[in-house]
Formats: structure tokens, C-alpha cells, sequence
């Protein structure tokens, strides 16, 4: 079971000082059972991240995960939870960001794919060459999850984040879909105490305001693994 979590840190910080900062607890709720002082540190697996904005590139980022002692009433199968940075999408190697704004450029400019992958390499990466890791298939793939995620914003009564109702009646594909990056790209948290903005920011508020911990709450960009079938 995945769990978005806001690290506080950049992801390469994380990386570099991963063991030097003490573990998170979960002992008021635990994500699977909703027990308080159930789930204990398990360890930790690790995955590909990709953020050509930064430059930032390893094989082996790792990923914190929890066990559930089931002190509570379990809600799914799962014994273990991780922790996904909310940085991050679950079972995508690039960060949500980058997916984000190579849509968005695509869209503003209206360009064809083929082209938007040259203004993307120029814009937004600061790594090898982009063709490493996106491809007209790739960038094809994050505008349907992109609408996939406008859909199920729309049906799921979190309007408080922001007002786009009317977006429900405009007909063009491009333009909804353009209409809900301006948004999420200039998103600023409801937390006055620690606002982070932008994509992440959006997509952690959309969990929390499903129930967060408090039930299986679906992530906005991806299907992470307690609701995959």
C-alpha cells in the first residue's frame, strides 16, 4: 500500500542524507488499520526517479516502508504501507512535475508531439538526451493520465481546491485539459503553516481531502497499489 508523504526535503537532500534523519512515526494513525501505536518501520526498497528539471537522476532511491501490527480493523490485504514522496507518482520513474510541464508545454504551444519533445528538451532538461526517457508513446501516456486525473477530480466533490466547475462544459480536449495544468501548476496549498505549491502540492491536498489516512484514499495522478485490481 502507498502513501504520499511530504518529505520536506528536495528529493536529491533526501537521497544524499537518507539514515541521517530520524524515521517518521505514524503511532496516532496507521494508513492500513487505523490503530494508533500499530505501525512500525519495516525497512525501506528502492526505485528509479527521474527529474530531468533538476538534473537529478539514481537507479536506487529509497522509499520508507511500515508494518502494520493490525491492532485496528484492516481495510485491504496489505500488511505493509510505503512512503511515496509526493514528488513522485506511483509506478512512474519521472517526477510529477516535469510530466506536468511537458504536457503543459505541448498544450500552450500547440505544437505537434514530434516538435514539443525538442521544446521540451530545451526547456526542461537538464540531463542526457531526453529521447533516454520519453518518447511521443511516453508524453502521449501523461496527457491521458493527466485527464484521467481532471475526471476524477471533477467526480470526486473536492471543489474547495479550486474553482473549476464551468471546466466541466467546455468540449475541447485540449483546452479542459490545458485549463486544469494553468491550475495545478500554480497551486498553493491550503496549509498556511508549510505551503508547498504547485503539482505535489495539489495532489497531496486531493488525497487528504478523500480522507487521507483515515481510509484508502485515491492518489490524483496514477493508481497506486492498494487500488490496483
Amino acid at each position: 500500500m502507498q502513501v504520499p508523504y511530504h518529505i520536506k526535503l528536495s528529493l536529491q537532500d533526501y537521497y544524499k542524507s537518507f539514515g541521517k534523519w530520524p524515521i517518521p512515526k505514524f503511532s496516532y494513525n496507521c494508513p492500513i488499520c487505523g490503530s494508533a501505536d500499530c505501525a512500525t518501520y519495516h525497512g525501506y526498497y528502492t526505485r528509479i526517479v527521474i527529474c530531468p528539471l533538476t538534473g537529478f537522476s539514481v537507479l536506487d532511491f529509497p522509499i520508507l516502508r511500515f508494518l502494520c501490527h493490525n491492532k485496528g480493523v484492516r481495510k485491504c490485504d496489505h500488511v505493509t504501507f510505503s512512503l511515496l514522496p509526493i514528488e513522485l507518482v506511483p509506478f512512474r520513474q519521472l517526477t510529477l512535475e516535469f510530466m506536468i510541464l511537458a504536457v503543459y508545454i505541448r498544450l500552450n504551444k500547440q505544437l505537434s508531439l514530434t516538435n514539443a519533445l525538442g521544446v521540451i528538451e530545451e526547456k526542461l532538461n537538464k540531463l542526457g538526451d531526453v529521447a533516454d526517457f520519453i518518447n511521443i508513446s511516453t508524453l502521449m501516456s501523461w496527457e491521458r493520465l493527466i485527464l484521467a486525473a481532471f475526471a476524477l477530480y471533477l467526480s470526486s466533490g473536492c471543489k474547495e481546491l479550486c474553482k473549476i466547475d464551468q471546466y466541466k462544459h467546455i468540449l475541447s480536449y485540449d483546452t479542459k485539459l490545458l485549463l486544469f495544468l494553468v491550475t495545478i501548476k500554480k497551486y498553493t496549498s491550503l496549509n498556511t503553516n508549510n505551503p508547498i505549491r504547485g503539482p505535489a502540492a495539489f495532489a497531496k491536498e486531493f488525497y487528504k481531502q478523500l480522507g487521507g489516512t483515515d481510509k484508502l484514499a485515491l492518489f490524483l495522478f496514477g493508481r497506486a497499489s492498494q487500488h490496483r485490481s
